[in-house]
Formats: C-alpha cells, structure tokens, sequence
C-alpha cells in the first residue's frame, strides 16, 4: 500500500493523477494556538476549541481529527510519502504527522518542493511535482526518531532544545536549523506581531493586504497563511 500525507487540500487540487496511492489531508495548523496536553484526547479537545473560536466554526472532529489520524492506521509494511514544505508551519505539522504514524516495517519518505520554492508546493507545476516524487528522501529510523523527538519538544513548550536536538543532522536536513529559528522567534519572541506593529507604525493608512504581503516578503520560512497574519494583525489594533 502507498500513501501520501499531504501537508493541505491545495497540494490535493494540484496532486498528478499519474502519482498512485491513497491521500491524507494534514488539515492542523500546529504552529498556532495551544497544543500543551495530557493525552491524546486532551490533545484534540484543545485544538477543536481553539480552531472553533480563532477561525471558524467547522466540524473539527470529522474535517480535521478523523482525517489526521488515518495516519495511525496505516497498515504494515506500507509506503509512506510525507509531502510538507521547509518552513515552521509545515515543519510542526510534518513532526506531528510522524508522531502518529505507528506502522512497521514500512518505508517513509520526505518529498520537499524544489529548491527555487522551499516553502511552496503551489508554485510548482505537476511535472516538478512528480519530479520531486521521484527525488523523495528516503527517511531512516533515526531520522523518523529525530522527528518525534522535535515533536515532544514542541508539543512541551521546551523550544530551546530544538537546536539541540538536530546536531548532527543538518547535512541530511538543513533546512531545520532555519525552521527551528523561526519557531524561536514566532513562539519566544513573538516577532510576527513586532513585524506587523513596526509595519503599522511605518504605514498608517495600510491594508492587511499590503500588511500581509510585506510580511510574506520578509519571512516566508514562518509559513503563516492570510488567516494566521490576520489573527495577529487585528490584535495589535
């Protein structure tokens, strides 16, 4: 069995249908919001609520959760294609995606865009798309106890301990080094926010749009969508 853990629904629309095996959507947005928990049900009960009162009011349980951990019941032996970008939002979610994958004696890979857009599958056309499938990296049990590590780490709130963790590894990833800064400075040093006030400040009379295109500009490793930037832009006032 093949499957392929898409990092959203986009990278879905564009998917080649030439690319064969079952697709599982990673609708979560784990760089945003509470993730602290006890336990796995504590877990999705804090991420329902504060998707339903940040964004919107969807079905969190059957769109998100019940789509998410098809990954645990991925059966033995299967094939595996993690499809998630470079920057701190896919990063996360892609650590927590490996978390849940619990099968064995199966083969995992990481496909990446290209390096002319390490952070955007959107940018690239079905033939760079299945270029990139066949490029995928093979991922060896080290590398998928490294994610789960990064998870933990996260998931606990312990974000210095990150860099600690990849030592060793950023010749087979290194992009890592520069997600994990990013981490660092949207959850430490709440440097999104700081970028948009300084934005403001600079450019009274202007709109999200031109605020959000700026910020994409100058910090397209964080990832962080319109409804994300929006979030913070409407708190500063």
């Amino acid at each position: 069995m093949i499957y392929h853990i898409l990092n959203g629904d986009a990278l879905k629309d564009q998917f080649p249908k030439d690319i064969i095996g079952e697709k599982i959507i990673f609708r979560e947005c784990l760089i945003d919001g509470p993730i602290e928990s006890d336990s796995d049900e504590a877990f999705w009960k804090t991420r329902k609520n504060f998707i339903s009162e940040e964004y919107q009011d969807l079905n969190y349980d059957t769109y998100s959760k019940a789509e998410i951990e098809k990954i645990t019941k991925i059966p033995d032996k299967s094939e595996v294609y993690f499809w998630f970008e470079e920057d701190c939002f896919c990063q996360v979610n892609f650590w927590k995606a490996v978390s849940l994958l619990a099968a064995k004696n199966h083969k995992s890979y990481l496909v990446l865009p290209d390096e002319k857009s390490p952070y955007s599958f959107a940018n690239l056309y079905q033939k760079d798309l299945q270029d990139q499938f066949q490029n995928a990296q093979l991922l060896t049990d080290s590398d998928l106890l490294l994610f789960r590590k990064l998870w933990d780490h996260y998931k606990g709130g312990n974000f210095e301990m990150l860099t600690n963790e990849i030592s060793g590894y950023e010749g087979r990833f290194s992009f890592l080094s520069k997600a994990i800064k990013g981490i660092e400075e949207i959850k430490m040093q709440n440097l999104p926010a700081k970028i948009l006030v300084k934005f403001k400040q600079q450019h009274p009379d202007s709109t999200f749009q031109d605020a959000f295109r700026h910020f994409c500009q100058i910090s397209p490793h964080y990832g962080l969508g319109d409804l994300q930037v929006l979030r913070i832009w409407e708190k500063i006032g």
